[in-house]
């Protein structure tokens, strides 16, 4: 299969998937430092949505970094499929729950 930037098992796959786990823990750690936060459910939400994108992000970037150490294919048409899908199923919930969020 055709290697793409950024897909999984690549160099700029675990850049992005490494990056993509950064950013949720800190907007996790942002929401939860905030006053009044449980006081609002809208918050709860986004929280719950944050820290559902960053415990996908961090096994795959686990993944990312065992193929490259171990030089192993991830391109595997079931493997694709079940990451596609479940990434697209957490984007929409962060993007359900906040939608000015580029995640």
């Amino acid at each position: 299969m055709k290697c793409i930037v950024g897909s999984p098992g690549t160099w700029s796959g675990m850049a992005l998937r490494v990056s993509q786990c950064v950013f949720a823990a800190a907007s996790v750690f942002a929401m939860f430092s905030a006053y009044g936060f449980s006081n609002y459910s809208a918050y709860f939400y986004m929280n719950f949505a944050s820290v559902l994108q960053f415990l996908w992000s961090l096994p795959l970037a686990c993944l990312d970094i065992f193929s490259l150490r171990n030089e192993k294919d991830l391109h595997a048409p079931d493997r694709l499929l079940l990451i596609v899908i479940i990434d697209w199923v957490s984007r929409s919930l962060c993007h359900l729950y906040c939608p000015w969020s580029y995640v």
